[in-house]
């Protein structure tokens, strides 16, 4: 992030003074002289008509500003996952989630920073010019002093200098009230990325570890002698047929099928035909036996993040699982998934 993200903006203790009404910065000074006018006393005017031309687009732009919608500033937002319990692959793509969310927020207040160094040069350049008395009178001074001799010139040169402080007032109040606006949005903006950037560590971190639990698991289980083939309840081939079907049909959470399955409704799904299983995990871990991971076998059940969540085991170190909301039911790796422990059911 840039650096001034931290600086304090810019106090102005004054604007310029405004001139005693509006329509009196505009009004036509009386003239008493010819109207003639010569090509040097046109080119002694072109500058001042210029400088007002300009000042009035800065004008315009603060206004814009201004009255553009207000929306509240709404921080960027990542799903929030247990970091306790996740496996690495939704870890990685939490880390990557906050990483956008502080990307975006960072360039939002990148936006609101160019606009406020603007808007600040704009107030600071009206004070220079017109925010006191002595600085007004050097402005009339010197129109005075660039108009030709003719006291029309001079009166026209005056008339101008206060068209050209009326707008700078203006332009100046406007830029004011706006920065009232975008000043307390930068400072959410940059609270919400310094807390993006304390979340980010932290998942960084128990990615890392997560890695680190998976390869342990993964190396204890290479150095083990193969298991023995369990032995499956009878109606375990139909458990596992069944899992097999459903895969690709979404997740709903409390449901238990035929269009849509929750982890456990799936269980409940696949073996209502030989066993009755209660409908949360907990309470089917509570109703099933323990085995370990050598004796599991096709149809067993596979429990993780903290029992809160159930997926059967169909084989070749692969589950079927209903994942989490948004998702559907899919073939997943063991490796993949915090286990907690391994259950089987009885007929």
């Amino acid at each position: 992030m840039p650096s001034q993200l931290n600086a304090q903006p810019a106090q102005n203790t004054h604007h310029p003074v405004p001139p005693t009404t509006a329509s009196e910065a505009n009004e036509p000074m009386p003239m008493s002289m010819s109207n003639t006018v010569d090509p040097d006393h046109h080119s002694q005017r072109s500058e001042p008509l210029v400088r007002a031309a300009t000042v009035r687009r800065m004008a315009a732009l603060a206004l814009a500003h201004l009255t553009a919608a207000m929306v509240a500033v709404t921080p960027a937002q990542a799903d929030e996952i247990d970091l306790a319990h996740a496996d690495s692959s939704e870890i990685r793509a939490h880390v990557n989630d906050l990483v956008r969310a502080r990307a975006s927020l960072e360039d939002e207040t990148d936006r609101f920073e160019a606009e406020r160094l603007e808007l600040n040069a704009l107030v600071e350049q009206a004070n220079l010019e017109f925010g006191t008395v002595e600085a007004q009178l050097t402005r009339a001074t010197e129109a005075i002093g660039t108009a030709s001799d003719d006291l029309s010139s001079k009166i026209e040169s005056l008339a101008q200098v206060r068209t050209e402080q009326a707008v700078r007032y203006e332009a100046s109040e406007r830029a004011g009230e706006r920065l009232e606006v975008i000043n307390p949005m930068i400072a959410r903006l940059t609270d919400r990325s310094e807390q993006l950037t304390v979340e980010i560590e932290r998942a960084r971190r128990a990615l890392k570890e997560a890695e680190e639990r998976e390869r342990e698991e993964a190396a204890t289980r290479s150095s083990a002698p193969a298991p023995e083939s369990g032995q499956a309840p009878e109606s375990a081939s139909s458990v596992v047929q069944f899992a097999y079907d459903q895969i690709g049909k979404p997740y709903g959470a409390g449901k238990t099928g035929p269009n849509a399955y929750d982890c456990s409704g799936l269980v409940v799904a696949a073996y209502s035909r030989s066993a009755a299983l209660p409908r949360s995990s907990q309470a089917q871990w509570n109703q099933t036996e323990p085995i370990s991971r050598g004796e599991l076998a096709p149809g067993d059940l596979v429990f993780s993040h903290g029992l809160g969540h159930v997926a059967i085991y169909v084989g070749r170190n692969q589950v079927v699982h209903a994942t989490k909301p948004g998702d559907t039911v899919k073939i997943a790796s063991l490796d993949h998934l915090p286990v907690n422990g391994y259950r089987r059911v009885r007929d």
